[in-house]
């Protein structure tokens, strides 16, 4: 895998964007992280997940946001992270299916300086991941603590 480069707080200005390479989503994954997390059927037992209204197995939500994680790292650029500062606006429009093809978009939607610590500065990112059929499964903007050069 290529090294992927560094941003600091004064590379990032509103309207860049990178992508991810693609995610397969396993079935075994799904049941795996079902039975520990969120022991729903509709997440652990492809049988009755095929009666629900989703008419067959799902990922669990908190899954899908660790694959965002997953597919953060693998970015080409790399923030200067000094910290996550939190998630606004979390939504999670589509399921995620065992077999989809998942790929993280990301936004710079603005940045400003830190207030106390003339070190580092906010960037607010839009996050999207969409399916093989450019469907949005989930959407959210990240806060992240970048150092200054």
């Amino acid at each position: 895998m290529e090294q992927a480069r560094v941003f600091h707080f004064e590379d990032y200005e509103p309207g860049w964007s990178s992508h991810s390479p693609d995610y397969l989503v396993r079935e075994e994954e799904i049941l795996e992280f079902g039975r520990r997390f969120d022991p729903r059927p509709i997440h652990t037992d492809p049988e009755a997940a095929a009666r629900s209204h989703f008419g067959g197995l799902v990922a669990p939500g908190c899954l899908v946001f660790c694959i965002r994680s997953s597919l953060a790292a693998k970015l080409p650029v790399q923030p200067a992270l000094v910290a996550g500062l939190g998630v606004e606006e979390l939504d999670l429009p589509l399921p995620v299916r065992p077999g989809d093809r998942l790929t993280l978009r990301v936004e710079c939607l603005d940045r400003r300086a830190s207030r106390s610590r003339a070190d580092r500065g906010i960037v607010r990112m839009r996050n999207v991941i969409d399916n093989q059929r450019g469907d949005p499964v989930l959407t959210m903007v990240s806060k992240l603590m970048v150092e200054r050069r």
